[in-house]
Parts: structure tokens; sequence; C-alpha cells
């Protein structure tokens, strides 16, 4: 696997960080909703933006 550039790892690094805030505030709106459908898109986008995060991590291992 080639190295990653400083850039590259501050890039990723401030990803890393914006992903973890979506995430964060998705579960707190999901918690706060009465909705159900609304509810569960934020339960949805929650998961979506944890899998981002996921990949994000991948690249660092």
């Amino acid at each position: 696997m080639a190295q990653i550039t400083e850039k590259e790892l501050t890039a990723i690094e401030d990803q890393l960080a914006s992903e973890q805030t979506i995430i964060s505030k998705m579960k707190v709106y999901s918690q706060m909703c009465s909705d159900k459908e609304l509810k569960q898109e934020c339960d949805s986008i929650a998961q979506k933006h944890q899998a981002h995060y996921d990949q994000l991590m991948s690249f660092l291992s």
C-alpha cells in the first residue's frame, strides 16, 4: 500500500471529524423525533455516515 501524505492524512482526519459530527447530530435528532418516518430517516442517515466513517478509518489501518 502506498504511503499517505501529510496533506491526505489531514484531509482524512478533517473528514472523520465531520462524519462523527453528522453521526452524533443525527442520533440526537432521531431521539427527539416523535414522527416514525422522520426518526427512521435520521437513523438511516446516521448509519450511512457511520459507514463513511468506517471506510475512512480503513485507510488509516
